[in-house]
């Protein structure tokens, strides 16, 4: 049974409303930021250290848990595609699971912010270990839909390398766990966050002219 509002899926609407939230949290928290911050030496979940951030803590963990359980229907509605090859259906059953999955980790990040790190790590590691497979999973899936735009496939190409960069420069050296930042690693992390969004404010968007 479709569940439609306004005669739009549950899944374009969401995916909108993410788009929407994740960012106006995380910059009003920035806003609030008391020091000097810059993207490129800072990391995305300073913001969510109460330590470092004692006012606006609280709207960027808010933000993330709201987020995380919005894009949860966003996810799980992508079987209104309803693809016709069985591969198809395959990853696209296999890239809403992984989503579910990250969309979790996203809610563990709000929930678990950089004060509690071993258990922050593991859900940023669920995240930013997902998102390029997510996207990868979802626009094989979908490439050959005849409601699908394939421009957002192509453009998918952009979160896909940066978050694989982002994975590889930042396990190295267990960078993650380091506040003081001297190389800009985490703005790669900034740009996986935010090319990966723009993404899912892509294919919702799809979803809504296509009326999928």
């Amino acid at each position: 049974m479709k569940i439609r509002i306004r005669n739009y899926s549950v899944s374009s609407i969401t995916g909108l409303m993410a788009v929407i939230v994740f960012p106006v949290f995380t910059f009003t928290s920035l806003l609030l930021y008391p020091t000097p911050y810059n993207p490129l030496y800072s990391w995305v979940s300073n913001l969510g250290n109460i330590y470092l951030n004692p006012s606006g803590a609280i709207f960027f963990n808010l933000g993330c848990i709201l987020s995380g359980i919005i894009m949860i229907p966003f996810f799980a509605g992508l079987y209104e595609w309803k693809p016709i090859k069985k591969l198809s259906k395959i990853l696209l059953i296999l890239g809403m699971l992984l989503g579910i999955y990250a969309s979790v980790s996203l809610i563990m990040v709000g929930v678990f912010p950089e004060t509690h790190l071993q258990q922050h790590l593991l859900a940023a590691a669920g995240v930013f270990g997902s998102l390029f497979i997510i996207i990868i999973l979802l626009s094989v899936a979908l490439f050959n839909h005849p409601k699908f735009i394939r421009l957002i496939a192509y453009y998918g190409i952009i979160p896909i390398i940066i978050d694989i960069i982002f994975q590889f420069i930042s396990k190295g050296n267990n960078l993650l766990a380091n506040f003081q930042q001297t190389i800009p690693v985490p703005g790669f992390e900034w740009a996986a966050v935010f090319t990966s969004i723009a993404w899912v404010g892509f294919l919702a968007v799809n979803m809504m002219i296509k009326k999928v």
